[in-house]
């Protein structure tokens, strides 16, 4: 039995798939450029995917240059867009704190504030009484000293995903969700059509941001991607009054987390995961978030679990992203890989509609090229929480 999509054209100048902030942002910028005719189509629901599960923390500064150029791009991006966008996104400045609860890490954070400086990215070491006056929440005693990016900060789902989808309708590009792509056509070395069931979509363009489901999308044109679906998880507290004012990535625990406005403490610690496609949650995962919270805020010990959930990203062997054409078919796109796809979803969506519309390619997504790890070029960043 055939299923109708009634409404799809038979033409695009770009099919998108994938309708998260990667995919969003990426229509949008084509709209901007100029370019008529993009369809953007996601098999899931309104805010399925990653772009309505992860902890909405957004910064600049990370431990390479390459992974530092990217995010500083795109936290400039997230400042001003509502601007741009022409409606509320809700990003929050309240800064982004990275801590160190060992020595060697604190080497770390010391090491990178050169690469922050040479990138634009304004910072701050934190220790001591300092300390005190930035988080007081923290048990200090457990802590040697912060990396504080006053830049950074939170920009809640609802809204930045509200502000990108009415942008996008604003400049007519078509948004479908509930539109499952079933096969990717290819002639001639590069990319020709996509099919949604007997419905076929010729397109001079594909992009792919399909999140976890990144490497089946890519089998559907015969080509591989690096890296495997994986689940991470997260969880919310009962409403406390302000604690934690700035986001918080705890480098040592794998953890990050920030308190939001209606007072809800949320976060994640990260344990090892295997590739597993799963919306399930585990109870380990949250006892360990539990403990971790428990350690360096002794003031939230007593607060109820609210929430556990998990959410789906495509893991690459290094955490970094996949950003470009691929390397075995002209005119497939993706935007892929994405670890930290939230904080970086706003500048990539710029700087990839450039690269599909105009055939630039923008400095700072040539590391982040799919065929790298082929050429002995991993992109391993020390200040990730991965």
């Amino acid at each position: 039995m055939s299923i109708s999509f009634p409404g799809l054209p038979s033409k695009a100048s770009v099919v998108i798939i994938g309708g998260g902030i990667q995919g969003l942002a990426c229509a949008f910028n084509l709209a901007e450029l100029g370019v008529t005719g993009v369809v953007v189509l996601d098999a899931g629901y309104w805010q399925g995917g990653a772009s309505g599960r992860n902890g909405t923390l957004i910064r600049g500064g990370f431990g390479t240059p390459e992974w530092t150029g990217l995010f500083q791009y795109s936290n400039q991006a997230w400042q001003s867009l509502s601007r741009t966008l022409g409606h509320n996104a809700m990003f929050t400045r309240r800064g982004y704190l990275m801590v160190a609860e060992t020595d060697r890490t604190a080497d770390m954070l010391h090491s990178i504030t050169g690469i922050h400086a040479q990138h634009g990215v304004r910072h701050e070491m934190i220790r001591g009484a300092r300390m005190a006056d930035v988080l007081p929440a923290i048990d200090g005693r457990q802590v040697k000293c912060a990396l504080m990016l006053p830049d950074g900060g939170v920009a809640p789902h609802h809204a930045a995903m509200k502000a990108l989808l009415h942008a996008c309708e604003d400049r007519g590009i078509m948004v479908r969700y509930r539109t499952p792509v079933t096969g990717i056509e290819r002639t001639g070395g590069r990319v020709a059509a996509v099919t949604v069931g007997d419905h076929r979509i010729a397109a001079d363009s594909v992009m792919v941001a399909a999140g976890g489901h990144n490497p089946e999308v890519a089998a559907l044109a015969g080509v591989t991607l690096p890296g495997f679906g994986m689940r991470i998880e997260a969880m919310a507290l009962e409403p406390v009054r302000p604690l934690i004012r700035p986001a918080i990535a705890l480098i040592d625990s794998l953890c990050y987390m920030h308190q939001t406005g209606r007072g809800e403490v949320v976060g994640g610690t990260e344990v090892p995961e295997r590739p597993r496609m799963s919306l399930s949650t585990d109870l380990p995962v949250l006892a360990q978030t539990a403990a971790v919270y428990a350690r360096l805020f002794p003031r939230l010990r007593t607060l109820r679990v609210l929430r556990h959930w998990a959410g789906l990203i495509h893991a690459t062997p290094d955490y970094a992203p996949l950003i470009g054409e691929h390397p075995d078919l002209k005119d497939l796109w993706f935007s892929a890989g994405w670890s930290y796809g939230w904080a970086g979803g706003p500048g990539t969506g710029i700087l990839l509609a450039r690269a599909i519309a105009k055939g630039e390619i923008d400095s700072r997504i040539v590391p982040f090229a799919i065929d790298r790890f082929a050429r002995g070029k991993p992109l391993k960043d020390p200040a990730i929480v991965l």
